[in-house]
């Protein structure tokens, strides 16, 4: 099957392969990530102005920045999902870990830069599984989905996917424990269910708990994709209790939906397979 016909397929299908379905959802998840946030650069998101005081840029100057940047971000995401090469995915790798740092240098805790572990965690792993190039032109060539995934291909995809997954849950329950976040009162609050007090530390702790599984025990049956489902539920409280055009939180978010199915195809793979008996060799 020729590259060009594997820009839109659908993932669930069997017609095709492990490699090209990862390829997809690699390439879907750094497109969502970054057409979310660079939309909220676009309509000028007051929340953005603390991340610009921390380099002393004023209120009024940080708001000529924005459209640059949201356009930037999606021009990015675009053309990682249409001609996904290195350089693009070094430059998102670096991006999303920059914004998700600038979090915590705001004052905002270091739980926040945690649970956007979905937004770098997908690029990384995009990059990692490509490889760095022997040549400046490498960096630039469009990539294709791998031929086939090599032993430590294979552990690349298995524990970055799991170390984000932990982060991410473990980063947004921590905002419920030790921030009482106004956010996530607001969202679980708006649909009915109070999150004030030890209602909001028992919702933490749970999430928290759930990282632990995914670290330690991620192929309980149904628990990828109870996770899968859990997150896209909760960033659907986002235009759900606030405003239609909130629904670009829940797309910012996009690889924290991605993450989990990447790992539950990989455990159904015939690589997770082969890794398992690569690991139970007996040495000489």
């Amino acid at each position: 099957m020729s590259t060009k016909s594997l820009i839109l397929i659908n993932p669930f299908s069997g017609r095709y392969s492990y490699e090209e379905k990862l390829f997809f959802w690699l390439r879907f998840g750094v497109l969502g990530c970054f057409v979310g946030h660079g939309f909220w650069g676009l309509v000028l998101k007051k929340g953005w102005v603390p991340f610009f005081k921390v380099f002393f840029i004023d209120e009024p100057i940080a708001y000529n920045f924005m459209p640059v940047i949201g356009t930037m971000d999606i021009l990015i995401g675009l053309v990682v999902f249409f001609y996904p090469n290195r350089a693009l995915l070094l430059w998102a790798s670096f991006w999303t870990l920059f914004t998700a740092m600038l979090r915590p240098s705001a004052s905002m805790g270091m739980s926040e830069f945690f649970e956007r572990a979905g937004n770098y965690g997908i690029p990384i792993l995009f990059l990692l599984l490509h490889g760095l190039p022997a040549t400046a032109k490498q960096w630039f060539e469009k990539l294709k989905p791998l031929g086939s995934v090599s032993y430590m291909q294979a552990s690349v995809i298995e524990w970055v996917s799991r170390l984000s997954l932990f982060s991410l849950l473990a980063g947004h329950g921590g905002l419920a424990v030790f921030m009482n976040h106004p956010t996530l009162i607001k969202n679980m609050t708006g649909v009915g269910l109070p999150m004030t007090g030890v209602n909001l530390h028992i919702f933490g702790l749970v999430e928290i708990a759930l990282a632990f599984l995914v670290l330690l025990k991620p192929r309980i049956p149904g628990l990828l994709i109870f996770i899968c489902l859990y997150k896209l539920g909760y960033e659907l409280l986002f235009p759900i209790v606030g405003n239609p055009i909130d629904i670009f939180e829940t797309i910012e978010r996009m690889g924290d939906y991605v993450l989990p199915i990447i790992l539950f195809e990989y455990y159904r793979s015939k690589y997770f397979n082969q890794s398992r008996q690569h690991t139970m060799v007996p040495k000489a």
